[in-house]
């Protein structure tokens, strides 16, 4: 039957609008009981090498049970970029910084307490020691003559290549009447859920991972977390509570997440995190960021008969979601 003209329910308004959605945070359940909170120590600069990091005034902390670096975490495997035949392995994310930090609000320590009214002020107490680098903020300059390489060892700030310049046609637009070429760059966004990114996480008795996430996908999200855990996706259950909103920014699975499941099976107990709305603005995944430059060449009256759009994409410090936009630009186009 036709819904033309007719009034549409929503189905989610009773539980969202009224009673109230049950978010991550929210989540009660008894094998929860007794979880510890766990907080993240964040670079406050762009770019620079760690000379160290010292987290012994935070151990000291009332509530606080432990605190960890990237160095006890440096055996697990990154957060693999996608598109593994176009990015390079080596621009991978490590779940915590350990020689380098590459954007404002990289996680570069674990604190975790008792309460969670204790986390913040523990966290504070760690001690990084930093010494800059020159920070990369231009696209095109990082692409053509960048001020520093984000990844030395890869030799270049490109993350992938989407066709081939030299296959250009020189000739496209012969014979055009009229050919008019733009240039719009389509802003960086922050996505800012109502829910900032969570995490549960408990180890069972049979060695098997539960893991409560916000996500747009569960499959997805189990995979990339088990990636970066090392374990079969077999062993890993995830259960998606209500998502308070996600804009393409819930898909896969964080660093954190896997930080936070670590923390669990390291420490022998439950473990959730909720971030800051403050540590969401700089350090969830941001959006778009992509300078777009369209020629446009056919008649005078109005009909196109060729067209090339260039793409040049914000891929962020870490190509993630950034470095496979251009294909999702490219099909729409």
């Amino acid at each position: 039957m036709s819904i033309l003209g007719t009034r549409v329910v929503r189905t989610e308004d009773p539980g969202f609008l009224t009673t109230g959605a049950v978010y991550t945070d929210d989540v009660v359940d008894e094998r929860l009981a007794g979880a510890c909170h766990v907080f993240f120590v964040r670079s406050p600069v762009a770019h620079a090498r760690i000379r160290a990091v010292d987290v012994s005034a935070a151990l000291e902390s009332p509530g606080v049970i432990a605190a960890f670096t990237g160095a006890e975490l440096a055996d697990l495997p990154p957060l693999a970029p996608p598109m593994p035949d176009l990015v390079d392995g080596r621009m991978a994310q490590p779940l915590l910084a350990r020689d380098v930090v590459r954007y404002v609000g990289e996680p570069v320590a674990v604190v975790i307490t008792e309460d969670t009214y204790q986390g913040e002020d523990a966290a504070e107490l760690v001690s990084a020691d930093y010494d800059p680098l020159p920070a990369v903020v231009d696209l095109a300059a990082a692409a053509d003559d960048p001020p520093s390489l984000l990844f030395p060892e890869a030799g270049t700030n490109v993350t992938a290549t989407f066709g081939d310049a030299s296959a250009l046609q020189a000739d496209l637009f012969d014979g055009c009447e009229v050919v008019v070429s733009r240039t719009i760059v389509n802003q960086r966004v922050a996505p800012a859920p109502m829910e900032t990114r969570a995490a549960a996480a408990v180890w069972g008795d049979d060695g098997r991972l539960t893991a409560w996430i916000p996500n747009q996908g569960a499959q997805g999200t189990r995979g990339a977390l088990a990636a970066m855990l090392a374990i079969d996706p077999s062993s890993l259950r995830i259960i998606t509570p209500d998502v308070g909103g996600a804009f393409g920014a819930k898909f896969g699975a964080d660093p954190e997440h896997a930080v936070v499941c670590w923390v669990a099976r390291q420490l022998g107990r439950p473990a959730r995190w909720a971030e800051t709305r403050n540590e969401n603005m700089i350090a969830m995944t941001h959006g778009r960021a992509q300078r777009q430059t369209i020629t446009i060449g056919g008649s005078r009256d109005g009909t196109v008969t060729a067209y090339r759009l260039e793409i040049l994409q914000d891929s962020g410090a870490y190509p993630r979601f950034g470095a496979f936009l251009p294909a999702l630009t490219i099909l729409m186009a």
